[in-house]
């Protein structure tokens, strides 16, 4: 007889997130029980209330770092599998980032594996608590010129079909079938991981960074959905998140502090300097002249 899950065990909230996400992926597209802007903020809620329980409790499962490792390649080797299939059933000139139907699931749901197992890998290098400060001050600082300026900006420009092959989406409530209204990167997904695996293992308080965290990343969602803005970068509100719920576990010195501080300020001040360099080339050098029966169009 096998000895039973205990009470807390991160294994059982991983299964019971599990099934939430396929209930809910199944149910939100038909659900019209309530106005439309109301359902809308729900079923975003409970989207990413239950994405971010998925990789709360897959990061608080003891693993070693090649455990991280090889859950990664065998997740990797199954979203390829799933994509390669999908595309082989699908038409020509078909991008597989357009299907929703069911095998998106499993190919969702292994992609987010996937890239908390590289979070929980890199959790493992974490050996204070003070360099979770850095760790989220510099994932805040590359992930707001890589979604403006940098590889993920240009990728949404050229190849959406990509970064939607590589999302979770979340789907639009009662639209009568899959339709995604906003997605939830890999990278998102790898840097929760590793604040939650590392939490974990340091002994902070693990369910008050979920609370923080799925706060603060559900109200910058709702911003994206509901139309405030267009795209959010995730890892700025994650590092807000994360530095409001540990405050109080960091025990800085007066110098650490104070260069903490520093390289704050130094990140914040040259985000001007990144945003111009990394310009659209379109932008910062336009054509001098077009022919004469075509009008110049600016990006």
């Amino acid at each position: 007889m096998e000895r039973p899950l205990p009470k807390q065990s991160p294994v059982r909230g991983l299964l019971a997130s599990l099934i939430a996400y396929i209930a809910l992926w199944l149910t939100t597209p038909r659900a019209d029980f309530v106005p439309g802007p109301i359902l809308l903020v729900l079923a975003t809620v409970v989207f990413m209330a239950v994405q971010i329980a998925i990789v709360y409790y897959f990061s608080r499962i003891p693993m070693k770092w090649w455990q991280s490792l090889a859950t990664l390649v065998v997740s990797a080797a199954c979203v390829a599998g799933l994509m390669f299939f999908i595309g082989s059933r699908m038409g020509p000139g078909a991008k597989v980032g357009s299907y929703y139907g069911l095998l998106r699931i499993p190919m969702s749901l292994l992609t987010m594996i996937a890239a908390a197992s590289i979070g929980c890998a890199v959790a493992a290098r974490v050996k204070d608590r003070n360099l979770l400060l850095p760790v989220v001050m510099f994932a805040a600082y590359i992930d707001f010129w890589t979604v403006t300026r940098g590889p993920v900006a240009a990728m949404l420009e050229h190849a959406p079909h990509v970064a939607q092959s590589v999302s979770a989406p979340i789907p639009a409530p009662g639209a009568g079938k899959f339709v995604p209204i906003s997605m939830v990167g890999p990278g998102d997904f790898l840097f929760m991981a590793l604040v939650f695996a590392a939490v974990a293992r340091l002994g902070m308080n693990s369910r008050r960074n979920y609370w923080f965290i799925f706060g603060a990343m559900t109200l910058g969602m709702l911003a994206v959905v509901t139309g405030v803005t267009e795209s959010l970068p995730a890892l700025i509100v994650l590092a807000v998140a994360v530095i409001a719920a540990n405050w109080r576990e960091f025990r800085l010195t007066r110098q650490e502090a104070v260069s903490m501080a520093v390289v704050g300020a130094v990140l914040i001040a040259s985000l001007p300097l990144i945003w111009y360099v990394l310009a659209p080339k379109s932008i910062k050098q336009p054509p001098r002249k077009a022919p004469v029966s075509a009008p110049v169009h600016r990006e």
